[in-house]
């Protein structure tokens, strides 16, 4: 190897010390790095779970108020069979209360699973924001500062997409994270609308929809991802 112009020495030299160095990273770095990401994905898969829970109580309300309405109608039926006066008014009497009852099981239901849904959807958002941050602060190989990587982080949440302004009066945004005041109120100086109305759907994955009658701006991740395959495709 000599002939060659190679120090055998200090080649063997520079590949020992490359074996420590990579020893050390993958000791110091690399498995702490791997075993924060295994707890943030445990938590955020328990997050998940918390949220099918609550779609399941939804459920379970839903099935409580038709059974609610057809116990009113048993009751109805027996009214009607017995022959007592008034029947017609008393039925409807009834159902309409039943009715009622049953909106209100469901409307407290969805209260209560849009709640804990957006609960766990904002702790997910705080891990998608560290587990971001860190992959982008190893492939540069420096920390990002904390306002910049902020920033980049609530612009692909809440950034407005090109055409959302001056869409209409009445806007609803739908966003795969919910935002915070400052964004809404961000996105309602950008629209130019008097009216909004948001709305939380994760598999946009990030990113923003904007909807005003027939008119949609699409500025989703999902979208530029199916943008992107078709154009492999």
């Amino acid at each position: 190897m000599e002939r060659l112009g190679i120090n055998s020495g200090f080649l063997l030299a520079q590949i020992v010390n490359f074996l420590l160095i990579a020893l050390i990273l993958w000791l110091l770095v690399w498995k702490p790095m791997v075993r924060a990401l295994e707890a943030r994905k445990e938590r955020i898969a328990k997050g998940l779970e918390d949220a099918r829970q609550a779609e399941q109580k939804l459920a379970s309300a839903e099935r409580d108020a038709q059974k609610l309405i057809e116990q009113r109608r048993v009751e109805a039926n027996k009214l009607l069979e017995e022959g007592r006066a008034n029947v017609d008014t008393q039925i409807k009497a009834l159902l309409d209360e039943a009715r009622h009852e049953a909106e209100a099981i469901r409307a407290r239901a969805r209260a209560e699973a849009t709640e804990e849904r957006d609960a766990m959807l904002q702790s997910v958002r705080a891990q998608v924001g560290e587990i971001a941050l860190a992959a982008a602060e190893r492939v540069i190989g420096q920390s990002l500062d904390t306002s910049k990587a902020q920033g980049i982080i609530a612009d692909f949440i809440a950034q407005a997409p090109e055409g959302a302004a001056n869409l209409g009066r009445e806007v609803e945004v739908t966003s795969a994270l919910p935002l915070n005041d400052a964004e809404k109120a961000q996105i309602k100086k950008h629209t130019g609308a008097t009216e909004i109305v948001f709305k939380v759907d994760p598999a946009i994955l990030g990113g923003l929809i904007l909807r005003s009658g027939e008119r949609v701006v699409d500025g989703s991740v999902r979208s530029r991802l199916n943008s992107l395959a078709a154009t492999m495709a």
